[in-house]
């Protein structure tokens, strides 16, 4: 991976191991190279897990944070909170002080939107690229943010109509597009989406909304 699209993190007690970058983990593995392996597999499993069985929830920071902890509970003790430390991938992301309120306007934007349901399919689009780009300058999890927000945009996107998979978008191509969109640059997230994506039935649509949505949401 070019050296420059590589993390950096403030130097933390709470997260790594004394005297190492490896996170401390439910496993007590002290590689990284073989923690990296056991979390690869077991977060494949509950993401596997999630797409036969979603969680039902509102689409709102706390099912954000719900799907970070369902899918990392193998792992971390932390999985579903947000980080205490800051991370840089080249740019900063969001200071650890400010995530909570700069969450909480992210999905009251949201909120305020509908979650797009009133929305064609192609302002659906951009708007989930938008709100992507917003979730990953975000990026509330220490570790684990990617894979989170994928299967939250892929989950918001079923609801719309929109049957959207990002799991085979090669890991560079996705950290070029997030990296540029955090500059306001989306030309690259939105046709990668567009290209990942097809229109499904409103019966499908139907479906996924009782699948994904609590019922709270529902009556929206």
């Amino acid at each position: 991976m070019d050296s420059k699209y590589k993390y950096s993190y403030d130097s933390t007690p709470d997260y790594c191991y004394e005297g190492t970058d490896v996170l401390i983990n439910l496993l007590n593995i002290t590689s990284d190279d073989d923690l990296y392996n056991a979390e690869q597999e077991l977060v494949a499993l509950r993401i596997s897990q999630f797409n036969d069985n979603p969680l039902k929830g509102n689409f709102d920071f706390n099912y954000l944070k719900a799907i970070h902890k369902y899918l990392f509970q193998d792992v971390y003790r932390w999985a579903g909170d947000i980080r205490n430390c800051n991370i840089a991938k080249q740019d900063l992301f969001c200071l650890s002080e400010h995530i909570e309120s700069f969450g909480n306007e992210v999905f009251t934007k949201l909120k305020k939107e509908k979650y797009f349901l009133d929305y064609d399919n192609d302002k659906t689009l951009d708007r989930l690229v938008e709100l992507f780009a917003d979730i990953n300058a975000l990026h509330p999890f220490r570790e684990g943010n990617g894979r989170t927000q994928r299967l939250f945009i892929e989950s918001l996107a079923k609801i719309n109509g929109i049957y959207l998979d990002l799991t085979n978008v090669p890991k560079m191509d996705m950290i070029i597009a997030s990296h540029e969109s955090i500059n306001g640059k989306y030309d690259k997230l939105q046709k990668m989406f567009k290209d990942n994506s097809h229109i499904i039935s409103n019966e499908e649509r139907l479906e996924y909304i009782e699948l994904y949505c609590s019922s709270d949401f529902k009556n929206i």
